[in-house]
């Protein structure tokens, strides 16, 4: 078992990363670094943080098999204790851009329970260069436009917004040390 680094000092780094999660979820669209120098393995710093950051062992974790192997089930349970699920009802969730993930294969909560829907992280080539998008809504004094590398499916999600709100998907984009959030409260068009 090959066990990896976690951040430097623990509490102070992830209550830093906290407020900068914090930050990206109620600005949507924009983007933030997160303290960590380091991934485990394949893993970007800044999903490594964030799940550091989100999950415990209260918290089930879905992987996506693009980024599902060993190293990082050991190290996800070594520092968080959070289980590995096969369920798509889980809390957070892991994928890669790479596996086409479908948001709404995952939880979107209901009007009675919302807090059980899912927050998919997804692993993405670039956090600019993709379609343009421009957001609106909470958060958002005027419209914002952004353009992260997102697998069609992603977008074919943004743009029909298949659940009301309160239901949805929270999408947290990641690459190298940066993230990018956009919340389900949201409204996304492509420009």
């Amino acid at each position: 078992m090959t066990l990896l680094a976690s951040f430097n000092h623990p509490v102070a780094d992830a209550q830093r990363a906290f407020r900068r999660i914090l930050k990206a979820m109620s600005e949507p669209g924009v983007m933030v670094s997160l303290p960590l120098q380091q991934g485990w393995g394949a893993l970007s710093p800044a999903a490594t943080a964030l799940l550091l950051t989100l999950v415990d062992q209260e918290s089930p974790v879905w992987l996506d098999a693009q980024i599902d192997n060993e190293q990082l089930r050991n190290n996800l349970r070594f520092h968080t204790g959070a289980p590995i699920t096969t369920r798509q009802d889980a809390p957070f969730a892991l994928s890669h851009a790479a596996a086409q993930p479908d948001p709404t294969q995952f939880a979107a909560g209901d009007n009675m329970s919302p807090e059980k829907s899912t927050t998919l992280i997804i692993e993405v080539p670039s956090l600019n260069g993709g379609l343009t998008l421009r957001l609106s809504g909470p958060g958002l004094r005027e419209t914002r436009a952004i353009a992260p590398q997102l697998p069609e499916s992603v977008l074919d999600y943004l743009r029909t917004r298949p659940h009301p709100f309160p239901q949805g998907v929270d999408l947290i984009f990641t690459c190298g040390e940066a993230i990018m959030a956009v919340p389900r409260t949201t409204v996304v068009e492509v420009c």
